[in-house]
């Protein structure tokens, strides 16, 4: 297929031709012959990048992977919006006047804990990112100054303080406090505790501040929010939860762009690898599995018993180095529908279906892990030997083009296109070229019906090749020709490869290759400078 695209081009080749002399208005036509391509292809080219591999026999096998979902920490834990407001007020009944410099009061240490759900009880928090919102306000008509302290919280061995000379009353003051790079021990006061941090508050007349009389209730005032926390790292219990894998459908491609008739593929497999990052068992399943072939609206259901009930161990790690546990779940055709699965040449797949953490309970003593970024990966690995029966197959693709400024082509007089090839492939082909304008719209074939047919090797007993055959493909370029070549914008190319009667099982080898060499015999009037 690509060398149908270098065929448009050549025209390009043309403008060598053209001679740097002073005109003297001369013409002549000349004959002229330009070897334009000389390849030799396989079926890699035409089915783009997929991985082939050859077995011990020279059989090609067709390996693709393909990763289905992935479950990543925000599915696992999310950690609320959380808001809390401190009043630090006198207690004294009587009016009472604080000087300059003058500890209003030190508020005892005190836990917030964030109610995150489903029982997960976590002890650390690294934050990769998050933010801390603080509104201060001050009754007195004095400025105070407030020291906010998060125990629990450090950043390079540093305790997370915010200090802050707050204004009095009606002014306030809000301050933001990118929580980044910050730790948060989650054990509370005593260590026995989880999802919870540690605070202390200290209230303080400004030192420059005069004194002030405060009555009872009078003080400072702090609204503090913690929103949009994003963790780095996670430990503790994550509780006993189902996350929902809800109907999804991701692109697969296993053969892109080919289309076929009666194609079945005479074996196959295909594993699923559960691949877990996560220091927590799980159990999943998978079902509601389909190979859907957008061309031709077929679907084709998986049928097989080993998707349910996939216990999957637990990741470990070594410093922050994980080491994911892995759980593959092979479909052959003995335990599976997969042949016909795959032989829908699917370039879709639909799949649902549910991880369930920590179906045992808390087997670790709240050392589950989760590190940003990972999760649970469901990888589809399949693996097709190429070989099949089928009717024919078709292989299509459009490729963009521009002529429209191109001077040279004004000056072909008439000429033709020679593609010679030697077909090393079990098959007939037939090639195809339309012209498409701006609109879509087909307003031209290349080729010719009847006269753009590649003769297959010659095939044995067993339908391998064992000789090569040599054809040749002519393609007139006419004026009409030329002139629609200019008004197209896109080539769409089409390939029908046609297999013997009845049909027999072809094997597609290592070794098969189609050459092919393309001349340009042009009549071109050349302009004397």
């Amino acid at each position: 297929m690509r060398i149908l695209i270098k065929t448009i081009v050549f025209l390009l080749v043309i403008a060598l031709l053209s001679f740097c002399r002073k005109p003297t208005g001369a013409f002549w036509d000349v004959d002229v012959t330009l070897p334009l391509v000389n390849s030799e292809l396989n079926i890699k080219n035409f089915l783009g990048d997929s991985v082939f591999k050859p077995d011990n026999t020279g059989l090609l096998n067709l390996a693709i992977t393909r990763t289905l979902t992935a479950v990543k920490l925000d599915s696992l834990i999310k950690l609320p919006d959380t808001t809390i407001v401190n009043s630090f007020t006198i207690p004294a009944v009587f009016p009472t006047t604080l000087t300059p410099g003058q500890t209003l009061t030190f508020f005892p240490p005190s836990e917030l804990t964030f109610d995150i759900g489903n029982a997960v009880a976590l002890k650390r928090v690294d934050v990769r990112a998050g933010q801390m919102r603080i509104r201060f306000t001050n009754d007195l008509a004095e400025p105070l100054q407030l020291i906010y302290k998060i125990v629990s919280a450090t950043k390079n061995g540093q305790t997370l303080i915010v200090s802050e000379t707050v204004p009095p009353k009606p002014d306030s003051l809000i301050r933001y406090v990118d929580l980044a790079g910050y730790s948060l021990a989650m054990t509370g006061l005593n260590g026995n505790t989880y999802n919870t941090i540690v605070q202390t508050y200290t209230v303080i007349v400004d030192p420059a501040a005069n004194p002030a009389v405060v009555t009872y209730g009078q003080g400072a005032h702090a609204k503090v929010s913690y929103s949009k926390i994003i963790p780095q790292y996670l430990e503790g219990y994550f509780g006993q939860q189902t996350i929902t894998l809800p109907l999804d459908t991701t692109k697969l491609d296993i053969l892109k762009n080919v289309q076929a008739s009666n194609f079945l593929l005479s074996s196959a497999s295909l594993n699923f690898r559960v691949i877990n990052e996560f220091g927590a068992e799980f159990t999943s399943n998978l079902s509601n599995i389909k190979s859907i072939n957008s061309q031709s609206a077929n679907s084709v259901n998986l049928s097989t018993m080993q998707l349910s009930n996939i216990n999957i161990n637990r990741a470990t790690k070594a410093g922050t180095s994980i080491y994911p546990s892995s759980k593959t779940i092979s479909l052959t055709t003995t335990n599976s529908n997969i042949t016909d699965f795959l032989s829908n040449l699917p370039n879709k797949l639909t799949y649902q279906g549910s991880v369930k953490v920590n179906p045992l309970g808390n087997l670790s003593g709240y050392n589950d892990f989760a590190y940003y970024n990972t999760g649970i990966k469901v990888v589809a690995d399949i693996n097709i030997p190429l070989k099949f029966t089928a009717d024919y197959f078709k292989l299509a693709s459009i490729a963009h083009i521009n002529f429209s400024n191109v001077d040279q082509l004004n000056k072909i007089n008439y000429g033709q296109l020679l593609i010679n090839t030697s077909n090393g492939y079990p098959f007939q082909a037939k090639l195809q070229a339309y012209l498409l304008n701006d609109q879509g719209l087909v307003i031209d074939s290349l080729l010719t019906p009847g006269a753009n047919s590649i003769e297959r090797g010659l095939i044995d007993a067993q339908n391998v090749v064992y000789q090569a055959t040599r054809s040749q493909i002519r393609i007139p370029l006419t004026k009409q020709k030329i002139e629609n070549l200019k008004k197209s914008t896109k080539v769409k190319l089409l390939s029908y490869f046609i297999m013997p009667p009845n049909p027999p099982e072809i094997k597609i080898f290592e070794n098969y290759t189609l050459d092919v060499n393309i001349l340009a015999e042009v009549n071109y009037r050349v302009e004397r400078k």
